[in-house]
């Protein structure tokens, strides 16, 4: 590991909110003892269902200086995406993907902060992350001050509830580190009480019971016959929709019309209709394929009840 050097957070939080980030905090890299023991009974319980590469990296994902070796100090930031419009009849899409893929545009500005910060720093050294890495954005976000992680297991953020996309920065520096906050969930269980296949569980959510999951990382032809889907095609907000944390939460992201119709169309695209809806979105991880699938899961379901 190379030499650390000392940056002020107050600099760090300055440039990434003038650069679009709604929030920003800092932790000491380490390893992360009860995140790993966590996630090997997760894994062990079969949660992962078909997410395999969930049990590759495990220390990685359990210690950031395995996977950088500059790692002394991680930078986490958050990107509130609660869209100014919403749809209000099936079928349903998770509201992260109404717009731009967040992954392509938080990692071009966290490009951007890296850069920002060696114009001043030149020895500055960091790596982007956005969700494809073995690295717990959770985790390191929480351990940065920026929220607690809810019985959904989401971050929840006091401002802007669990409606965040989450980025970090592996650096090379020390700087004042952010206290972790009080989880204030308590015994609030309405997210539990909200999910019609109770994928929630006390050791995680159960990905085979999971409507996000099963909407898009299941490959399968056909989904399983129990599976309550209730209206959606991409994602699930449903635990979302049901958080207090959620409920004043301000529009983050513009929807125009057109996208708007686009969006509201989406039960009755052709193939060629839906290539257009998903370009530079987050719905590019799933096929037509898997669109008619889900939409043709909602329909049986309803009949089936």
């Amino acid at each position: 590991m190379k030499e650390s050097f000392y940056i002020s957070s107050n600099y760090i939080k300055e440039q990434a909110l003038a650069l679009g980030f709604d929030a920003c905090g800092i932790a000491l890299a380490g390893e992360l003892p009860k995140f790993k023991e966590d996630l090997s009974k997760w894994l062990s319980l079969g949660y992962n269902a078909e997410m395999h590469y969930m049990k590759q990296n495990a220390d990685k994902r359990s210690n950031p200086q395995m996977l950088c070796s500059d790692a002394v100090s991680v930078i986490s930031v958050l990107v509130g995406y609660k869209p100014s419009w919403q749809l209000e009849k099936q079928p349903y899409i998770a509201q992260y993907a109404y717009a731009e893929d967040y992954h392509r545009k938080i990692k071009q500005m966290l490009f951007r902060l890296i850069n920002t910060i060696q114009k001043d720093y030149p020895s500055f050294i960091g790596i982007p992350y956005v969700d494809t890495a073995p690295i717990s954005d959770k985790v390191w976000a929480k351990r940065s001050g920026l929220g607690w992680i809810g019985k959904n297991t989401l971050l929840i953020n006091a401002r802007f509830g669990s409606l965040v996309n989450i980025g970090e920065i592996v650096c090379n520096i020390t700087s004042e580190y952010d206290s972790i906050v009080e989880n204030m969930c308590k015994e609030c269980t309405k997210c539990l009480d909200a999910c019609p296949n109770k994928a929630i569980t006390p050791s995680g959510i159960n990905a085979n019971k999971c409507i996000a999951y099963n909407t898009i990382e299941n490959k399968n032809a056909e989904l399983p016959h129990n599976l309550k889907l209730n209206g959606y095609v991409f994602g699930c907000d449903i635990c979302q929709k049901a958080c207090p944390f959620n409920a004043d939460v301000e529009p983050m992201i513009s929807i125009d019309e057109d996208r708007k119709r686009q969006l509201e169309n989406v039960g009755s695209i052709d193939e060629k209709d839906f290539k257009r809806l998903i370009k530079h979105t987050a719905m590019e991880r799933i096929k037509y394929s898997q669109l008619q699938r889900n939409i043709n899961k909602n329909k049986y379901t309803k009949e089936d009840k």
